[in-house]
């Protein structure tokens, strides 16, 4: 009897162990599987910024060679505090564990639901005029030689020793570039002319293409190029420099010298035509060249029609006598949309990851842009039309939640709860994209790579400085 029961128990120990040993594999099987999926391979972190835009403010301050336009200029002078770009995401290469489930990614997260309908952006663009002197009224037919002398006068002759390339700046030429101003011709009382942009523009403080960079090595960083002025751009025409060359001009969000040969003279009737016809066909490219006239995103044209893959407008042109002419042209309808595009998360991604590799210039300087002119050619393309700089937008646009004096992972938590919304430092914005893989992603115009890059926002620099966030809604 003894016998039997010892073997039975032997046996129940038997199946017992081995149906243990079964457990055990199964669970560190599963064990392996929930570890790959919580705690993914995260990217590398980016390094801290380098300080060439804080090295040119200080020079700034220091020389007191620049006064403000107006406060944001100061700001806009001050694109500071980047990362290195794009984190490498490391491979692993061990091959006895099981394949893991892709997580979904920020983009996926991104909502399709319309934000604000086209009415409600309009109204909203009116808010945000009523809170910043930075968006001017294009509808004055006047100005006193007073008012336009401040204007040319609130840009101070930079400070020498300047570069125009590898070659340094004489106290001659920039005298003789100051001189070209035409200062004594100006009436005391200024008609003003309405214009055109039928050539995307460069708008300088002073009438000259000569570069005025800091150093040699500093060629992203003209001292005297304020901001790009796109195609169909509105303007007036307030003075002409005494070459005859350029024009001084008044834009929606800016002032300052253009070449002439970019800008064509318009009659109220045109003038309308191009700048407020109900049907128009909006560039959704970074950009495109049609005609051989450079395009860029935000960019509003006339509609006439529809053929094939094409939309049929009609972009101005300058003729023989300095008016504004029409030209018919066709835009593939992959890179433009009829009217605004709807203003949602995943679109505003859509539009950001286009400028993606761009080069940074500062002032937007020859096809390049820097952060604040290519946050608002991507909110353009819904129809809203931002201050030019910084300062200006991170105080006029959108509903603002301060971040100052919070820890960095307490600004983690809150910008996290908005994807697709702005993030503001002294000097710079940024625009959130989302998290991913436990990591943040912002993309941006960075003046350390020198290009529009996503980056990682955790553990940098930019962390540290965002002082705001500010929900465009």
């Amino acid at each position: 009897m003894k016998k039997k029961t010892i073997i039975i128990i032997s046996v129940v120990s038997t199946f017992i162990l081995i149906g243990s040993c079964s457990l055990y594999f199964i669970l560190r099987d599963k064990n392996y599987q929930d570890s790959d999926e919580k705690n993914p391979i995260p990217p590398n972190v980016e390094e801290t910024p380098s300080t060439d835009e804080e090295e040119k403010e200080q020079e700034e301050t220091d020389d007191g060679e620049k006064v403000e336009q107006k406060t944001e200029e100061e700001d806009k002078k001050e694109e500071t505090t980047e990362e290195k770009e794009q984190p490498k995401k490391e491979t692993n290469t061990e091959t006895s564990k099981p394949a893991t489930t892709k997580k979904e990614s920020y983009v996926d997260q991104l909502s399709d639901e319309v934000i604000l309908s086209t009415k409600e952006i309009n109204s909203y663009n009116q808010k945000i005029k009523s809170k910043t002197d930075a968006i001017y009224d294009m509808s004055i037919t006047s100005l006193s030689k007073e008012k336009i002398k401040s204007y040319i006068n609130s840009y101070k002759a930079p400070s020498l020793p300047k570069y125009n390339g590898n070659k340094k700046i004489t106290t001659t030429e920039l005298n003789k570039i100051l001189d070209n101003r035409n200062m004594d011709n100006i009436a005391s009382q200024n008609p003003l002319i309405k214009g055109i942009v039928v050539k995307r523009s460069n708008l300088r403080s002073l009438p000259t293409n000569t570069h005025f960079y800091s150093s040699t090595s500093k060629k992203y960083l003209d001292n005297i190029q304020e901001t790009e002025l796109l195609v169909n751009t509105a303007v007036l025409i307030l003075h002409e420099s005494k070459d005859g060359e350029w024009y001084f001009v008044l834009s929606p969000t800016y002032y300052g010298w253009v070449e002439k040969d970019t800008i064509a003279q318009a009659t109220t009737d045109d003038w309308n035509y191009f700048l407020n016809s109900d049907q128009f066909v909006i560039i959704t490219d970074k950009s495109v060249t049609a005609n051989n006239t450079s395009l860029d995103m935000s960019v509003k044209l006339p509609y006439v029609g529809s053929s094939g893959n094409n939309y049929q407008v009609v972009i101005p042109q300058k003729n023989s006598s300095g008016f504004v002419e029409k030209k018919n042209i066709s835009i593939l309808k992959e890179k433009a949309n009829v009217g605004y595009l709807p203003y949602t998360q995943k679109n505003v991604y859509a539009q950001a990851i286009k400028y993606k590799g761009t080069p940074y210039q500062f002032g937007g300087w020859t096809g390049g842009v820097d952060c604040s002119s290519y946050v608002s050619n991507v909110f353009r393309t819904f129809g809203f039309q931002f201050p030019r700089n910084t300062s200006s937008q991170n105080t006029s646009v959108g509903q603002i939640i301060s971040l100052s004096g919070k820890s960095n992972s307490s600004k983690l938590k809150q910008i996290e709860k908005y994807p697709a919304s702005l993030l503001y430092q002294s000097g710079h914005v940024m625009i959130y994209l989302g998290k991913e893989n436990g990591k943040h992603y912002i993309i941006h115009a960075n003046a350390t790579t020198l290009n529009v890059a996503i980056t990682v926002l955790d553990n940098s620099q930019n962390l540290t400085n965002i002082n705001k966030i500010v929900l465009v809604k």
